[in-house]
């Protein structure tokens, strides 16, 4: 079967699933060569999108690893299905790393790995099965918080890191830029007059990030949302939320929608209330949202008297009108998916045994043919 023309085994190969690449390249160095191909990318992945109007994918970080998981979410929710489907394994084939922070832009993902001696960061193409490291240029200090997000130049097209330090003692936000380009890091002369959340992980959209941020005064803490537009390499004003957060123990959430919207999960500690809101406007400037709540469910009457997510990701379908939030069920120390549609339906995904130190954690992922310098 080696033997087959090329546009017959480009055919015939472009059809298989993205998670068989490895085992396509491994195969003979023709198929190796051909499926790093760029013309064969264009195919390949123009037969999965096709292939994603009835399932598609994320990239989900569970006991500090990697997956990609894929979702099949029906309007009936009693029918959808979450499966594993592998495990990513080509940031380094020699070693098991930690990752304890993922990030997603344009198909690539920014993996963050923090030990008690090192940070490593390495950017990734799973498609490629390309990799980047980068020398983070600063020690970890278990007192600060680190947030990380991955975006883009939108007039070069160059990607660039923003790595953000919350010092708690004394209280002070620093940020510096890592350019693709230039290969070097350098420190962003803003002093904002706010906090970035770094508790709650930031999403990527149209090449910028968006986190939740706070300022505080001696009565009370304002949270919003914050933009940092990598193209002008400065942040843009605060955006409000559709909805007004009242104490720390509240729970909250930011997710991309088609990378085209944003939608915020909001839930106080007290009613267990949970509402997704979805935007009809977002810039890096300003923000609008739509007028009527997505989806607003009492987590009460779902899944019990007492629960409550605390450091939750999730996604939305508009289409089918479905939420998925993932989460750890304390109780039985499992990591879950929680099926929920607007009409109030509801079903429980077991996603395997949990570690206590990392959330579950997932990003929409699309394949993407980038590759690294």
């Amino acid at each position: 079967i080696s033997n087959l023309p090329r546009d017959l085994s480009e055919e015939v190969l472009c059809r298989i699933p993205l998670t068989s690449l490895r085992p396509v390249r491994s195969t003979c160095k023709k198929w190796s060569t051909l499926s790093k191909c760029g013309s064969f990318a264009k195919k390949h992945l123009a037969q999965a999108k096709v292939a994603e109007a009835k399932e598609f994918m994320v990239v989900m970080m569970m006991n500090f690893r990697v997956y990609l998981m894929r979702v099949n979410l029906q309007n009936k929710v009693e029918s959808s299905c979450i499966k594993r489907e592998a495990k990513l394994i080509s940031l380094n084939d020699d070693e098991e790393v930690d990752i304890s922070q993922v990030f997603h832009c344009d198909g690539l993902l920014l993996c963050i790995s923090i030990t008690k001696d090192k940070t490593r960061l390495v950017v990734w193409n799973p498609y490629w099965g390309h990799t980047r490291s980068i020398e983070p240029t600063h020690q970890f200090n278990k007192h600060d918080s680190y947030s990380y997000a991955l975006g883009y130049d939108k007039s070069s097209k160059s990607h660039k890191i923003l790595r953000g330090i919350t010092c708690l003692n004394p209280h002070f936000d620093e940020f510096k830029i890592y350019d693709f380009n230039s290969d070097s890091w350098r420190v962003l002369d803003v002093t904002p007059d706010w906090h970035l959340r770094t508790i709650h992980h930031g999403v990527s959209l149209k090449g910028n990030a968006y986190w939740f941020a706070y300022s505080e005064t001696r009565e009370t803490e304002d949270f919003f949302l914050v933009c940092f537009d990598f193209t002008r390499e400065t942040f843009g004003p605060p955006l409000p939320l559709p909805f007004e957060f009242a104490v720390s123990e509240d729970a909250m959430s930011v997710s991309s929608v088609r990378e085209e919207q944003l939608a915020v999960l909001y839930q106080p500690w007290d009613t267990l209330k949970m509402e997704i809101w979805v935007t009809s406007k977002i810039e890096p400037n300003a923000v609008s949202w739509n007028s009527k709540v997505f989806l607003s469910v009492s987590l009460k009457q779902l899944i019990g008297p007492q629960f409550q997510f605390y450091l939750g990701s999730f996604f939305i379908d508009e289409e089918k009108k479905v939420a998925v939030v993932f989460d750890k069920d304390y109780k039985d120390k499992r990591n879950m998916a929680y099926i929920i549609g607007v009409d109030g339906s509801f079903k429980e995904v077991d996603l395997g045994e949990s570690d206590a130190r990392c959330y579950p954690l997932v990003c929409s992922y699309v394949p993407s043919l980038v590759k690294l310098n």
